[in-house]
């Protein structure tokens, strides 16, 4: 499809004109702005160099015209080799202008001008196996006719099998085709022709590399979420559709030279689109969790069949890869996204919409010319509309999400209030208590015992008092942890539908490039958003982890392996997000170690904490620290006492002691606000002590780094 914007510029600046013939001679006695095409063409096949000789007789050969669709130029295809004469007979007046000449072709030929070779594109031979067809450049080159004799042009052609022979404007791939004009007109023509070039190569790779762009930041959404799996399938249309985009100079295919490598890549276009409009019907499959899928596999099977039939009949199969198969993937998305509405999805009108347009700009560019722009243009603004209905649909969703996590800290504040009033009520109950015992004990010497019991019955109800305000203080926490992400997705969507409404201004005003900025706009702020609500997202499920009694089953355990595991784990997870970051990671394992009864999960989750902790002291200390210094963090393993010790060690910021005597406190943290919980390490005490009868130490110095020391029974 890139090529066919390319060639609907090139057909404007350059319209060939052919005049009336008499006779098996052409007469060259008009020369127009627009290149010349000559015609009046005889071929006979074979292979015989007698036949380019001017005095050769052709009156028994058959006339053709070779400017045909290659696949429709039987003879020539079914000999593999032949050879094309014209007669030319050119007035003075034309000469006297000095002609030049530029050939298009799909094929291998050797070009005689009254028996003289003046041209050679790619390899010509008897044998099929040898041939390289060849794609001219549309240079001129200086083409001396003779005034008033017969001037023979005698063409030596061969095809090239095994190569699909495509169209991507849908029209006829010449096997050859001669044109003339005087030097001045053929240099503003190719010049001019150039010059589309270049508009070509810009246009298609801004347009391809935007949709990559967006396959990719979905991509790695996906990564981050592998359970939505609608990330992935949006990531692969976006990425086939923008491969089908982009030119050839992308791919290293030369414009000019090898027709292989140009054909192949035309048909590698057709598979990536069809590829991609599939993946686009999957994407509204997994919006909608529709589960009915027999005319999708329907499609793929044949779209399949689509591909290898474009093998064999080219211009053919990709129209059907690229037009029709498309069309009937757009017409099922459509009806899948009225499915969604009739259930009360209200939010898939937006992909509704977009679908629909899609099939209307695609029947209506189809409709049209392919030569021209218009035609092109609006096949490309057919591409966009599916990702703008998926961006008014993502944010839609994320402002369903903004309100539920409002309701969510909505619940909390009202449960964090209702334990703060029954706080004061048992506050007040048990001053009550004790003025009634301080009584009683003055009073009433002789029934001491009696109020001995009464007193652990004060104990035992203030003991509950402490846990239930601790309770309170971790409500309130929670609060307080999740209205600074709900505050960002608040400010964010705001913004975002004013640039929405701004969006749909500049699409009716026609200002293509503002809307593509707006766009831009607009996906960062829902990256932004989708971000603060991950966030959380982390902290409720945090919050979750913390206050669970772990009732993991204890199984045999490999600690080598599993820490081994945790430390690349956590490693790779902070060079995904900071790809210039890098350390060393050490290990000391004790072979002899033996299996050890315990959560495997749980266990695990402790060492990713203290990688991730111990990733992040070197990370920073690195950006502060001097070109000398190396992070490192190191694990060993080994037996002490019936028990396995496992020590956590890095060289990077350390700590005072005043902090590390916190950093077991729930919702402690040293790290900026949005890059920590406070939570890790307090789950991560709980799951040791509390869960395996084990014990944690820490060792630090601040500018030297920290040391974790984590013991647990071996039985």
């Amino acid at each position: 499809m890139k090529k066919a914007y390319f060639l609907g510029l090139l057909l404007l600046f350059f319209i060939p004109e052919t005049f009336a013939q008499t006779g098996q001679v052409f007469h060259l006695n008009k020369l127009s702005k627009n290149d010349t095409l000559l015609c009046g063409w005889k071929f006979h096949p074979g292979d015989d160099q007698q036949w380019k000789d001017p005095a050769f007789g052709d009156t028994k050969w058959e006339s053709a015209d070779p400017g045909q669709d290659m696949l429709s130029f039987r003879p020539f295809r079914k000999s593999g080799i032949g050879w094309l004469r014209l007669h030319i007979k050119v007035d003075s007046s034309i000469t006297a202008r000095q002609l030049t000449a530029w050939i298009s072709q799909c094929t291998a030929s050797e070009v005689y001008l009254n028996g003289r070779l003046i041209q050679r594109y790619g390899l010509v031979s008897a044998d099929p196996a040898k041939v390289k067809a060849y794609s001219p450049s549309k240079e001129p080159f200086f083409f001396k006719l003779v005034p008033g004799e017969d001037n023979v042009v005698a063409v030596r052609l061969a095809y090239q099998p095994g190569i699909p022979y495509i169209s991507t404007l849908y029209v006829p791939l010449p096997a050859f085709a001669l044109y003339v004009n005087d030097y001045q007109s053929a240099i503003v023509n190719y010049h001019a022709y150039q010059q589309s070039i270049r508009g070509f190569i810009m246009a298609f790779t801004l347009s391809g590399g935007m949709l990559l762009i967006i396959g990719i930041i979905y991509l790695v959404y996906f990564l981050f979420d592998r359970g939505r799996k609608v990330n992935l399938y949006y990531s692969l249309f976006c990425v086939a559709v923008s491969l089908n985009t982009m030119p050839n100079e992308l791919w290293g295919v030369e414009r000019y030279g090898s027709m292989s490598s140009q054909m192949w890549l035309a048909y590698a276009e057709g598979f990536f689109f069809i590829t991609g409009i599939l993946f686009m019907l999957l994407t509204i499959f997994a919006l909608f969790n529709y589960r009915h899928r027999a005319i999708f596999k329907s499609l793929v099977l044949v779209s399949a069949a689509a591909v290898i039939f474009m093998y064999f009949r080219g211009t053919e199969g990709f129209v059907a890869t690229t037009v029709i198969l498309p069309g009937l993937c757009a017409a099922e998305g459509a009806h899948v996204c009225i499915w969604a509405i009739k259930r009360q999805m209200q939010d898939a009108g937006f992909i509704l919409a977009g679908t629909v347009i899609f099939i209307l700009l695609t029947v209506i560019g189809n409709t049209l010319d392919q030569n021209t722009v218009l035609a092109q243009s609006i096949w490309s603004m057919a591409l966009v509309c599916f990702p703008i209905g998926m961006s008014f649909y993502l944010g839609v969703q994320n402002s369903l999400t903004n309100k539920k996590l409002r309701t969510m800290l909505d619940e909390v504040q009202t449960l964090s209030a209702q334990n703060l009033a029954q706080e004061q009520e048992k506050q007040q109950i048990l001053a009550d208590q004790n003025i009634v015992l301080e009584q009683q004990v003055s009073e009433r010497t002789a029934e001491l015992n009696q109020s001995l019991t009464n007193l652990k019955a004060t104990q035992t109800q203030l003991i509950q008092s402490e846990k239930m305000a601790s309770l309170g203080e971790l409500t309130a926490g929670i609060a307080h942890e999740i209205q600074n992400p709900l505050n960002f997705v608040n400010n964010f969507s705001e913004v975002s539908a004013e640039l929405t409404q701004e969006l749909k201004e500049e699409l009716k005003n026609g200002h293509t490039e503002d809307a593509i900025a707006i766009a831009d706009d607009l996906e960062q702020n829902l990256g932004k958003i989708q971000h603060h609500g991950k966030r959380a997202d982390a902290i409720v499920k945090g919050m979750l982890q913390h206050s669970q009694s772990g009732s993991g089953v204890k199984e045999p355990t490999d600690i080598n392996l599993l820490a081994d595991e945790f430390i690349r784990l956590a490693y790779h997870g902070l060079r995904a997000k900071d790809k210039g970051f890098n350390a060393d990671l050490l290990t000391n394992f004790d072979e002899k170690l033996p299996k050890v009864n315990l959560v495997p999960q749980d266990i695990g989750r402790v060492m990713l904490n203290l990688f991730n902790n111990a990733f992040y002291a070197v990370n920073q200390k690195t950006k502060t620290a001097g070109a000398d210094y190396k992070p490192e963090v190191s694990v060993s393993t080994s037996t002490e006492n019936n028990h396995v010790v496992i020590k956590v060690k890095d060289n990077g910021t350390g700590m005072p002691d005043a902090i590390k005597a916190k950093i077991m406190q729930p919702f402690f943290t040293t790290k900026p606000t949005g890059e920590g919980t406070g939570l890790g390490l307090s789950l991560t005490y709980d799951m040791v002590v509390k869960g395996h009868g084990g014990t944690i130490q820490v060792n630090s110095k601040e500018g030297e780094g920290s040391e974790f020391i984590i013991t647990i029974p071996i039985s």
